[in-house]
């Protein structure tokens, strides 16, 4: 039987973020650096970061309903 403990999908999550986050900051560097200020641009840097935020609460409101310490089973014993 292979099992692992639920909690090592959140913490493959919380690296996926890091580097969603530090990915969005190099974005955010570049449009400052060149200086591409129009209205197009502002609109879908706000629409990108409210999608990010209405994102990241739906998942607290669900990760948080989760019992973290249970085990995934990946296979059980006798069933292949």
């Amino acid at each position: 039987m292979i099992a692992f403990p639920l909690y090592i999908f959140l913490f493959i999550y919380l690296a996926f973020l890091c580097v969603f986050v530090i990915f969005s900051c190099i974005n955010a560097y570049h449009i400052f650096s060149a200086g591409i200020f129009t209205v197009a641009s502002f609109t879908m840097t706000v629409t990108v970061i409210l999608l990010t935020l209405l994102t990241l609460y739906i998942t607290w409101q669900h990760v948080s309903l989760i019992d973290w310490s249970q085990p995934f089973i990946l296979f059980e014993g006798g069933n292949f």
